[in-house]
């Protein structure tokens, strides 16, 4: 179900970034000034990690860090997944749903160009709502899939639908993952 859409065209040009030797402190405060979810950690337009509330509730408040003065690098999410610029809507939905992540990062020669969100995607494409309430209600069984080993699902690299294996950030089928 492609739609002929690029992520260039639904993305968030101008995302919110933060260096890794930032306090978590300081970042929560630009999240917090700026109005978003997340933050990306780069090294001038070079991405090296990402951190969202979530990181900030389970790898900071839950375990008591001293956010002043524990950088942020000790939290994000390292080389978190991310995606092309040119990649359609519809897989890049399909990649954020079975990574179970709600921010993509988007690179292009390994520079930084933008962020994609759920909202953004729903902005721009609305039909692809029913897609992200399908993702909802199948991730339990995604999970159990996952950890029998596999997932069923299309290759990212062929976009054959079968069993797939995780390798690195990818889920690729049997003839792909070697």
């Amino acid at each position: 179900m492609k739609t002929g859409i690029k992520i260039m065209d639904a993305m968030t040009t101008s995302p919110v970034f933060s260096k890794p030797s930032d306090s978590i402190h300081s970042c929560v405060q630009k999240m917090i000034k700026e109005d978003v979810g997340s933050l990306i950690i780069a090294d001038g337009k070079k991405l090296l990690g990402i951190v969202t509330e979530k990181d900030l509730l389970v790898k900071v408040l839950a375990k008591g860090v001293d956010i002043k003065k524990t950088p942020v690098s000790f939290v994000m999410t390292v080389n978190p997944v991310s995606a092309n610029p040119e990649l359609d809507l519809y897989d890049a939905m399909i990649l954020m749903k079975n990574e179970e992540i709600r921010r993509l990062p988007i690179v292009r020669n390994n520079e930084v160009v933008g962020l994609l969100t759920y909202k953004d995607i729903l902005s721009i494409q609305p039909d692809l709502y029913e897609l992200q309430i399908e993702g909802f209600k199948i991730r339990e069984s995604d999970r159990k899939a996952k950890l029998n080993g596999h997932f069923e699902g299309n290759c990212y690299s062929c976009s054959s639908y079968g069993p797939l294996y995780k390798v690195g950030s990818r889920w690729l089928c049997d003839s792909c993952k070697e």
